[in-house]
């Protein structure tokens, strides 16, 4: 809680759940149930000490002041059984999260590639059923041009000759596969693909000339799916199928002879369609 309600203002209170729980007057006014009495770090404090005043002071959130008291950063307790929980997981130079984010090649897209990267976003994937086209070619180029330290993720491509294209163009990492995901029709609708395994090894070899890494993107159904595309030339795989039906997973639970199940859409279902997928198959849309 600070003085006017903004970031800019001095810190005079902290409310966490503890301190409402059990209120059962719930239109009381935060000043009567904040702490005010609180333990904070100064600004440029590093996280390492941060977390040992968390330990020592058996506190669930440290507040970071700057020389005024006015609130600059939040470190919490859960962040830090997160690290400790997490010690892989993938953070910038300021320890957070690294976030990406899907466009498509429409010129509209290009608004939305300025919201994301002004939000903070650490890269940009490219999502078009066909990744060597000139809209994608041209999508790449104008954000290389206007954002020059923003990362792009391309595709999705099968050849060597489609790779060298979005390579050339700015690419960072390209996402190799058409069709062969369990329940894509890329294939049927685009009349494009190849086998998954060639593709990855043709496109993963051509492609670590320029030091671009590659994704493969569909057809991973079990562990041994990975294996032998990262040991093909993969540097990650990206899995649908395997993460459809776990409690995070977005789809919505329905019943069939007796046993919960999760919706898993393509994306060239008509569901999809309807919430915009068509965007990775059409450039043009007519409404």
């Amino acid at each position: 809680v600070t003085e006017d309600g903004t970031r800019n203002s001095k810190l005079i209170g902290i409310v966490t759940n503890r301190d409402i729980d059990f209120e059962k007057n719930r239109e009381i006014t935060l000043d009567k149930v904040m702490t005010t009495n609180l333990i904070t770090g100064k600004e440029g404090i590093t996280l390492q000490d941060a977390n040992e005043i968390i330990k020592k002071s058996k506190i669930g959130k440290l507040p970071i002041v700057d020389s005024q008291g006015k609130l600059v950063s939040l470190v919490s307790r859960s962040d830090l059984k997160k690290n400790k929980e997490f010690p892989d997981a993938s953070k910038d130079e300021r320890k957070r999260l690294r976030c990406g984010a899907a466009v498509s090649t429409l010129l509209e897209s290009r608004d939305r590639v300025a919201a994301l990267y002004e939000a903070g976003v650490d890269v940009i994937i490219i999502d078009s059923a066909q990744g060597n086209s000139n809209y994608q070619i041209e999508m790449i180029q104008f954000i290389k041009k206007e954002f020059k330290n923003l990362d792009i993720v391309a595709g999705n491509v099968v050849t060597r000759a489609q790779a060298e294209n979005l390579i050339r163009a700015g690419a960072d990492g390209l996402r190799i596969g058409m069709g062969p995901g369990s329940i894509c029709i890329t294939q049927d609708t685009m009349a494009v693909g190849r086998a998954q395994a060639t593709a990855i090894y043709q496109t993963a070899k051509h492609s670590a000339k320029y030091d671009v890494p590659v994704i493969a993107d569909g057809g991973i159904s079990n562990i041994g799916d990975i294996a032998n595309s990262l040991a093909i030339g993969a540097s990650t795989c990206m899995m649908g199928f395997m993460f459809a039906g776990t409690t995070e997973a977005p789809g919505e639970y329905f019943y069939e002879n007796g046993i919960r199940l999760k919706k898993y859409r393509g994306m060239a279902s008509i569901e999809a369609m309807k919430a915009g997928g068509d965007k990775r198959y059409l450039t043009k849309v007519k409404k």
